[in-house]
């Protein structure tokens, strides 16, 4: 007995789930000095990022630090820049980490998952 599985363009787009971290920025060491940009979204697989002008294009790799309220919370990623739409947002995919990274990682995004969790329940029970 043999099945077939059919993935969507669509589907490929979203492998992992998508966050919004308030204050959470990435610190890209240019020519220019540190320069901080607002994440967008982030989840186990990458991260969104506004930049305007838009000074990056799909498959440019760079290194970044990852800030939590203007502190370091993981230094040293590397990431790959996947698509850059019209808006200056910047999608981009971690590259390689060291387990300690994807953990800390990992647990950043489901913390945020509890909360909003949280938050819909408060919000249902007081209606």
């Amino acid at each position: 007995m043999g099945f077939d599985i059919q993935i969507d363009e669509e589907d490929k787009l979203r492998q992992a789930y998508r966050t919004r971290v308030p204050g959470l920025d990435i610190r890209i060491n240019s020519k220019r000095g540190p320069l901080d940009f607002p994440v967008s979204d982030i989840s186990a697989l990458g991260f969104a990022f506004e930049d305007n002008p838009r000074g990056y294009s799909p498959g440019q790799e760079f290194t970044f630090d990852l800030l939590l309220a203007k502190k370091l919370f993981l230094g040293d990623l590397k990431a790959k820049v996947m698509r850059v739409l019209d808006r200056g947002i910047i999608g981009c995919n971690f590259l390689v980490m060291e387990r300690r990274q994807e953990i800390k990682l990992d647990k950043l995004v489901l913390e945020v998952q509890k909360r909003l969790i949280e938050l819909r329940k408060a919000k249902r029970a007081a209606e």
